[in-house]
């Protein structure tokens, strides 16, 4: 009786032990399981499924794989896989910052440019017969400024009185000098009516600039309607900067 107590006792011991490493595995895989899936979403939020493709794809299927043999109780494997899972996924998230950090920098080089060929376009005309001394269109980026319009409109505001006054005054400081009035408009309606609209903005900055006493002979006026964007995008804010006149310093 007391050998039948003994070799209970021992079958008891050995059940309780294997449940024990049952556990510590079951948690030693649960935890590998997670530390893949945050290193996976790392790598999705870097755009990944894009950047490295490939590298991504894996390390989701090895996950998946881990998750099914945790869910079958096969933890040593689940361990494995998600362990597998996890350098897969690092290896996505590398790739995918490298491709990233290329991305953004053509960006900023990209917006530099525009900036440059924006800058560079505040001072000649793009029909210019002859462009002005680099001194004077340098001195012109500074002095002559563009005037902005309301959403279909033509109307000078106060804002922009003040701004021709001072266009005026250096325009009458540099008699030598002559001016293209450009309009300009955002991309909302047809072609010819914007090219309408973009020649009465201009037409009527040409007025009150002659109003201040510049002389005609000095300045002519030119529609562009919306084909010279200074900001290519679809915002309110975009639209607005392309409502404009701009003055263009040409012989």
């Amino acid at each position: 009786m007391e050998i039948s107590r003994i070799k209970w006792f021992a079958m008891l011991s050995v059940l309780y032990l294997g449940m024990m490493g049952a556990g510590t595995c079951g948690q030693k895989a649960l935890e590998q399981i997670d530390a893949a899936k945050d290193v996976i979403e790392d790598a999705r939020e870097v755009n990944a499924p894009e950047y490295a493709p490939d590298e991504f794809r894996s390390a989701e299927e090895s996950l998946l794989l881990a998750r099914e043999q945790y869910d079958g109780y096969l933890f040593r494997r689940a361990e494995d896989s998600a362990l597998i899972a996890e350098s897969q996924g690092r290896q996505a998230l590398e790739i995918a910052l490298s491709q990233k950090s290329r991305v953004d920098e053509d960006e900023r080089r990209r917006r530099e440019e525009e900036e440059a060929a924006r800058l560079a376009y505040n001072v000649s005309s793009l029909f210019a017969d002859t462009v002005a001394e680099p001194s004077l269109e340098e001195e012109a980026k500074m002095a002559l400024h563009d005037i902005h319009f309301g959403f279909d409109s033509f109307e000078i505001s106060e804002a922009a009185k003040n701004v021709l006054a001072l266009d005026a005054e250096w325009l009458s400081e540099h008699s030598s000098i002559k001016v293209e009035v450009e309009g300009h408009t955002d991309d909302r309606g047809t072609d010819e009516y914007n090219l309408a609209l973009g020649a009465k903005r201009a037409k009527t900055a040409y007025d009150h600039l002659i109003k201040l006493g510049v002389d005609p002979s000095r300045v002519r006026t030119i529609s562009y309607g919306e084909s010279v964007p200074l900001d290519p995008g679809a915002s309110e804010e975009a639209w607005a900067k392309n409502r404009r006149v701009h003055f263009a310093v040409i012989h």
